[in-house]
């Protein structure tokens, strides 16, 4: 009820920007299942004309991905930083491995300007493996 009624409260832009979110995610689960590396490369880096703000975005990612089953870091990475990019903003996909007693790890993060947008775990355990970068659009 708690929930529902803070939901209620949210502006109209807000429920588009949670739609949006959820809707983001869910392409984004689907294209990590059938696409290759590139294709969803250049997909979460498009650039777009949009102009909502990074904070907003991240609000956004952050609420939607708590309530959808089975998002991963990397999934709410990707859907970030896709939206990121459609509204103009650059950020840095970090990907590391770790390995903890005889086994293999991994996590996903977003980082933009130095402060990490989504995916702060305890960073430090992580060997960088593979990043990818969308810069800032020039208005």
């Amino acid at each position: 009820m708690k929930q529902l009624r803070a939901f209620a409260q949210l502006t109209r832009r807000e429920h588009g920007l949670l739609l949006e979110a959820f809707l983001t995610l869910a392409i984004c689960q689907a294209r990590l299942r059938v696409q290759n590396i590139e294709k969803l490369q250049a997909w979460t880096t498009r650039a777009g004309s949009s102009s909502v703000t990074v904070d907003r975005l991240a609000w956004a990612v952050k609420i939607a991905s708590k309530r959808m089953p089975g998002v991963t870091c990397l999934c709410r990475a990707l859907a970030l930083q896709r939206l990121l990019a459609k509204n103009g903003h650059g950020s840095e996909l970090r990907i590391g491995v770790e390995k903890n007693d005889g086994r293999f790890g991994a996590h996903a993060w977003l980082v933009r300007d130095g402060k990490v947008l989504t995916g702060a775990s305890p960073l430090a355990r992580y060997e960088l493996l593979a990043t990818w970068q969308v810069k800032d659009r020039l208005l």
